[in-house]
């Protein structure tokens, strides 16, 4: 395919050698040119040295493994971009898997639409029980309704399901700080300032889990509030960026009050409650908030903040 554009697939590989030959067979059987599969040991403490060197004799297709001490998901993401070797990126996390012609599909959308250097693409959610197709929300022409709408989670992104080009991190990158969504500072400042397009056909299955980060309370919390600044704050976001912060903190407050009443912790379902009230009474006074906030009152009173 003459003058196509060139992939990276980066997969970060943290004790994942349960599951990881699913994600690297899906990735290395692409019938497509140029791409690359990158695997970024990020000091696993399992079986995965052991697995990558049995796939690595094995499997149709080769792949490079970079070790590297444990230093997390966001400079696991950091270092795939140091050692791409192509333009665009697509990190697949070791629990998930390409769709046959993932590749050949996103080459699609971007020859049709050059301009976008973020390609958001369908993917099929896996609980284990069953597979739902997920289609992206058509997006605009406007960042600030891209951006609004993923603040909103009306438009979600799936890493697996994105690619991503390397222009789009010359002012922005994954922060090693953060442990616990790290993507969504880099997402937020992608749709604030860059065009994107959609491949609605799925690109990936994205497999979910009970005890993902994402559902984890006290991950959560490490972040906190302070998710807002991270976006918000010298993140190369353009000045109209500041009229949507107040609506952005209680849309937080509000995810982490519905995690806290997950994990029933009545405390934290006030205090993010008075939070989201305090920066925007219209969405926090939306009846299935107020029920919870209204209930944590009966589950318990002790606060332990």
């Amino acid at each position: 395919m003459s003058g196509a554009p060139g992939f990276s697939v980066v997969i970060p590989a943290y004790n994942y050698a349960h599951v990881i030959e699913r994600a690297l067979a899906s990735a290395v059987a692409q019938e497509y040119a140029p791409f690359e599969v990158i695997v970024i040991n990020d000091g696993s403490t399992d079986d995965t040295d052991r697995v990558l060197a049995e796939l690595a004799g094995r499997l149709p297709g080769p792949f490079r493994v970079i070790d590297q001490a444990n230093a997390g998901l966001a400079a696991v993401r950091n270092r795939g971009l140091k050692e791409a070797r192509h333009d665009w990126l697509l990190f697949l996390d070791a629990d998930d898997e390409l769709c046959p012609g993932a590749l050949a599909r996103l080459a699609g959308t971007i020859a049709a639409a050059p301009a976008a250097r973020l390609i958001i693409g369908g993917h099929l959610a896996d609980d284990g029980r069953r597979r739902d197709r997920i289609t992206p929300p058509p997006v605009s022409d406007d960042p600030r309704r891209n951006f609004r709408a993923y603040l909103d989670k009306t438009l979600t992104l799936s890493n697996g399901a994105c690619a991503m080009h390397r222009d789009l991190f010359a002012r922005t990158a994954y922060d090693p700080a953060l442990r616990h969504t790290e993507d969504l500072p880099v997402f937020a400042h992608v749709l604030a300032n860059y065009p994107v397009a959609v491949s609605p056909e799925p690109v990936a299955v994205i497999h979910k889990h009970p005890d993902s980060m994402r559902h984890d309370l006290d991950a959560a919390l490490a972040v906190g509030m302070d998710l807002e600044a991270m976006i918000f704050d010298d993140n190369g976001l353009p000045a109209w960026a500041a009229g949507d912060r107040r609506r952005y903190r209680a849309r937080r407050a509000i995810s982490l009050l519905k995690l806290a009443d997950r994990h029933r912790r009545p405390d934290l379902v006030r205090r993010f409650f008075r939070v989201a009230l305090r920066a925007d009474w219209r969405q926090a006074l939306h009846p299935r908030y107020l029920r919870r906030y209204l209930a944590s009152f009966i589950r318990g009173t002790g606060d332990r903040t």
